[in-house]
């Protein structure tokens, strides 16, 4: 099963759907529609994951691009935590 993840250039404050071809190590390889500049910052949320990070590889292939994201940090179990904020809130 592909995952797709929502990926923000934070630059550019522009977001777009793309598929995670695989994670190795703090690295995460991403097939994305467009470049992405080297050294973009980027969030990317996939699951219950977002993950912040750099753009260390851009390439074109087929037709879109690979993308390689440095991770950088990562907050998981993203709903979990919304739902214990709203508690505190509330």
């Amino acid at each position: 099963m592909e995952t797709v993840a929502a990926l923000t250039n934070l630059e550019a404050e522009v977001t777009q759907t793309c598929s995670v071809l695989g994670l190795n190590g703090s690295t995460m390889q991403l097939k994305f529609p467009h470049h992405l500049t080297v050294g973009s910052a980027v969030k990317i949320e996939a699951d219950d994951t977002i993950s912040l990070g750099e753009v260390s590889y851009c390439r074109r292939e087929g037709d879109g691009y690979v993308v390689w994201v440095e991770l950088i940090q990562a907050l998981r179990h993203v709903t979990e935590l919304s739902r214990l904020a709203r508690a505190l809130v509330s």
